[in-house]
């Protein structure tokens, strides 16, 4: 009983710090403009700065749910 109860709890903080990880707030390095997730009303904003350096290598990273 007290090995299930355990391995239940350690289960449970394992999820418990995936989330944090994966859906906690994000930082970026010092420099670098935040992270921001692209929608219809800031997409003008989004070309703007990515075609302000066009000497410097640019990279885009959509994800998609599905």
């Amino acid at each position: 009983m007290k090995k299930k109860l355990i391995v239940v709890a350690v289960v449970a903080v394992a999820l418990l710090a995936a989330e944090v990880y994966f859906w906690g707030p994000s930082s970026v390095p010092p420099g670098q403009d935040p992270i921001t997730v692209l929608s219809p009303e800031n997409l003008s904003e989004f070309t703007a700065a990515f075609d302000a350096s066009s000497d410097l290598p640019r990279m885009v990273l959509l994800l998609s749910p599905t």
